[in-house]
Parts: structure tokens; C-alpha cells; sequence
């Protein structure tokens, strides 16, 4: 007979976090998610549930009750990640495991409980090892997965177990909503007056399905393995890697790049084949007289070519001091995404877009992606609100550079550098600045801007004038209108 085991894991999403050592778990925490057009509290952390907050409520109503609640968004992406890295740890207990997202895990347990000791021994080791991993868990078994399912969420023991055959008694004081059924569906069995799945064993099929629709009985006959539901493993990940072991070690830099060119070229190969390229590349080498040493590389896009890869770990190996060589080589890609074909044009477009990828993976691997930013123009009226700045790793399609209506100077400084003026005048006509002297020969303004006053920190007033000096620099000068005594800055300079 076939069992199945529900491995529930009820705090993953505020486990997730204790494992990342977030500090803020230790005291009144909760993870939120948007629900009913509110957010509301989804995990507690146990000081934010003895300060009388529980699941579902509002977040205004528990910082209501709680002035010094912290809280997280949930982040479905990770969770769901830690969730697959669980399901790979868990084929130690069975060869057939399938996700049950967003926080369990299904195993078909037939043929294998007797490896442990017996199910209950097995369901206690499973447990001790989630417990070891900083997990809570809960576990059902019984001979459906709708079944398991419901014991683990929904019986008070961490453990529930239904003998075999035995699988609809062991649901019949259990609620409705072990079912797992759609919310509506909930509420309307309920307001029947339908309070337990053995409410329902006495009532007919077709009358149910009559009366609350087909999904009612697709559930229940799938707990009560009336129809098939069988444990669908998910398939694994691909992993992108290629390694070498050497006969001997070699330590020459042109023979470790022979070595890196083909384990990228074996990667690149199987990216190429599945479409995608990937934004990040280790390398694992062994050295004959120490422990490994692993080299990381990044791109500002998706690449697989084998080339490019070599290029970026070029200077990494240069670095690299092997005395007495290495003999194992273990390249893998990860941050996997697909390639998106490129109509090739006249223009060069496409080929400055690589171009700048290119200076960008390179300045990136030297100095840090998080030190790379390209700048991006703003709509905004003020000189020094007409850019910013945006990592170039994660630049969005930011709108094209238009040319400005009014002329602006090629070099901007922020804030203004303060001049001491020498002979007054609007502009003045003699002025020191850098430790030089500049007299003006001709000046055109002023051109006045208004601060943006919807902005909390709009800016004042000020005018703005061009200048050309006796001395050859042309200059962009400001100040504020209506000051008794007006200070005069170096806005910018022109070419």
C-alpha cells in the first residue's frame, strides 16, 4: 500500500530570516504580505505573538497594538528557493519528493519507513534533522497526499499518523478547511452548517457537487483516494559546470587558460543550447599545496561565450600564485537567464551596446559592480536635477538623452564653487576663483529658475549667467536675487 509523508513547515518565511541571523527576529517581528487590499501579518516572530499580535491582522491595527513592530515583505522568489533546497536535501528520506509550495514538501514514503525503524521513527528523524537546520516542522502519514497533508496542518501532535485503511477515520473530526479548499467554497460549506470532513461522508457525492460545485468532491475524493493523486517528483535545476582533472599540475598561465578556454567552451555550449547565458562564472582551482582557491567573475548582461569568459578571469589567474601547480579545474555559471535575439542593424547601435557591457563587466570585476554606476537623464527644470546616476548592472531602460533647450555647461559643479569678487557688478566684472584671477569680457543673462517647490527640499531662487573671461575660460556663474550683500558661486564651465 502506498503511504505518503507531508512535511509542513509552518515559519519558513520568518525561519528564512533567523537563519540569515536578522537581529530584528529577536525581538517583536513579523513577515507581511498584501492581502485584501491591506497588508497584513502572515509570520510572528514569539515576542511580536506575546505582544497580542496574531496572523492575518492588519499591519495599522498591529502597530496599533504594538508601537515597536518590525517588520519584512514576504519574498516569495527566496522562499521558494529555500524551499527547492530543501526538497533536494530531503531525497535522503525518500527517491520520490515533490514540492507542496509555499511551505511544505511531499514524500512518498512506500518501501522505505522500514530503513528507519518504522514511520514514526522515520517522522521523528526527519524532525531531529529539520530542527538541526533551525526549521519548525510538522508531519502527517497517511495513504493520500490530501490526507498527509491535512494531519500535518491540522492535528495538534507534531507528528499524526493514519494506519493504514484507515485514512477517512483519521479525517473525520478534522475541519472543512483541511481540505485545503478556495476560501468561497470554505465559507459557503460552512454557512450549510458543514463544520467537519465527517459532516460530509453521509451525504452523496452528486448532492455535493449539485449543491457546492465540482471542487468539493474532487478534494475529498483525492483525500479519500477515490480518484489517483500520485507523488510528481519536480525536476531538478540543470546545473552549467565543467571541471578537469589533470594528470599532472601545471602552473604556466598559458596553460591554465587552454584549461579555462575549454571548460568555458564546454558551459558555454550547453548555455548556448538551452538559450540563456549567465551573469556570473566560478572557477575552483585546486592547488597540489593548499586549499582551493575560487575566483569569481560577473557580467553587466548574460553571456556565453567562451571568449569573454576567458577575458574576465585573465586577471584573477594572473593574481594566482600556484609553486607547485594545480590539478583539478571546476568551472560553473550561475544567475542563469535566457538570451533574447538582436536584429543586427546599419546604425552600430547593437555593437556600442556590447561595447559598453563589455567596459562594464571589466570595470566591474576590478573595482566592484557596486562602484560602476552610467548616468541617466531626470525631467527636471534645475542643472543639477537633470541627471542621476543608476548601477550599471541593473540599469533599467532608461529614457535617450534629449538635447537641452537652454545652453548648459559641459562640466557641472555641485554644489557651486565660491568665487571672492574683486570688482563688483552683476556678474562681477573681476572675480578670484582657484587662486586666479579672472576678468570678464563678456556676460549674457541673467537666466533665472524657480525652485521646484512640490519637492521638500525644492531649492531657492537663483540666476544664472555665461561668462567669457579675458584669461579663455567660459564660465557659468550664480546667485540668489535679493540678498543685501549677493554671493557669487562657479556653477559650471563651458568648453
Amino acid at each position: 500500500m502506498r503511504r505518503i509523508l507531508s512535511l509542513w513547515l509552518p515559519r519558513l518565511p520568518l525561519e528564512r530570516r533567523i537563519r540569515l541571523g536578522d537581529a530584528r527576529t529577536e525581538g517583536a517581528f513579523a513577515i507581511v504580505a498584501e492581502s485584501r487590499n491591506a497588508w497584513r501579518l502572515t509570520h510572528l516572530s514569539e515576542a511580536a505573538g506575546k505582544a497580542g499580535l496574531v496572523p492575518g491582522l492588519s499591519l495599522t491595527d498591529a502597530r496599533a497594538i504594538c508601537p515597536s513592530l518590525l517588520t519584512e515583505p514576504a519574498d516569495p522568489s527566496r522562499e521558494g528557493a529555500l524551499l527547492r533546497a530543501l526538497w533536494r536535501w530531503s531525497d535522503q528520506f525518500a527517491p520520490r519528493v515533490a514540492l507542496a509550495p509555499p511551505d511544505g514538501l511531499v514524500l512518498d514514503i512506500s518501501g522505505c519507513a522500514h530503513l528507519f525503524g518504522g514511520e514514526r521513527a522515520m517522522a521523528e528523524t526527519l524532525l531531529q534533522r529539520a530542527g538541526d537546520l533551525r526549521f519548525t516542522a510538522r508531519i502527517g502519514i497517511a495513504d493520500t497526499k490530501g490526507a498527509a497533508s491535512a494531519l500535518a496542518r491540522f492535528e495538534a501532535a507534531p507528528v499524526a499518523i493514519a494506519k493504514p485503511g484507515e485514512t477517512a477515520r483519521a479525517l473525520e473530526p478534522l475541519p472543512v478547511a483541511a481540505l485545503g479548499l478556495d476560501p468561497a467554497l470554505l465559507n459557503d460549506i460552512r454557512r450549510a452548517g458543514f463544520q467537519t470532513i465527517g459532516q460530509l461522508y453521509g451525504i452523496r457525492s452528486a448532492e455535493l457537487a449539485r449543491r457546492f460545485g465540482l471542487a468539493l468532491t474532487h478534494y475529498l475524493d483525492r483525500a479519500l483516494e477515490r480518484v489517483p493523486d500520485p507523488v510528481v517528483p519536480a525536476s531538478a535545476d540543470p546545473v552549467y559546470a565543467a571541471r578537469a582533472t589533470l594528470p599532472d599540475p601545471i602552473g604556466l598561465q598559458a596553460d591554465l587558460e587552454e584549461v579555462i578556454l575549454r571548460l568555458a567552451g564546454a558551459v558555454c555550449q550547453r548555455l548556448g543550447t538551452a538559450g540563456c547565458g549567465a551573469r556570473r562564472y566560478h572557477l575552483l582551482v585546486r592547488p597540489v599545496d593548499r586549499p582551493d582557491e575560487v575566483m569569481t567573475v560577473g557580467f553587466a548582461r548574460p553571456n556565453a561565450t567562451p571568449g569573454a569568459v576567458l577575458q574576465q578571469f585573465r586577471r584573477p589567474l594572473d593574481k594566482l600564485k600556484l609553486a607547485f601547480g594545480a590539478d583539478f579545474f571546476r568551472l560553473s555559471a550561475e544567475s542563469i537567464e535566457p538570451l533574447h535575439p538582436r536584429q543586427a542593424g546599419f546604425s552600430g547601435a547593437a555593437r556600442r551596446e556590447d561595447d559598453r557591457a563589455d567596459l562594464v563587466s571589466t570595470l566591474g570585476n576590478r573595482l566592484g559592480f557596486d562602484r560602476v554606476r552610467v548616468y541617466a537623464p531626470e525631467d527636471s527644470h534645475l542643472p543639477e536635477r537633470e541627471y542621476v546616476t543608476l548601477d550599471a548592472m541593473a540599469r533599467p531602460d532608461a529614457p535617450a538623452w534629449q538635447a537641452s533647450p537652454r545652453a548648459r555647461p559641459i562640466r557641472l559643479y555641485h554644489p557651486p564653487e565660491p568665487l571672492r569678487v574683486e570688482t563688483p557688478g552683476r556678474p562681477p566684472l573681476a572675480f578670484e576663483w582657484r587662486r586666479q584671477l579672472y576678468e570678464i569680457a563678456r556676460s549674457t543673462g541673467p537666466e533665472r529658475l524657480a525652485g521646484e517647490w512640490w519637492q521638500a527640499t525644492g531649492g531657492a531662487m537663483r540666476d544664472y549667467w555665461r561668462v567669457e573671461t579675458r584669461n579663455g575660460p567660459r564660465l557659468w556663474l550664480v546667485t540668489r536675487p535679493g540678498l543685501a550683500e549677493p554671493a557669487w558661486y562657479v556653477a559650471g564651465q563651458f568648453p
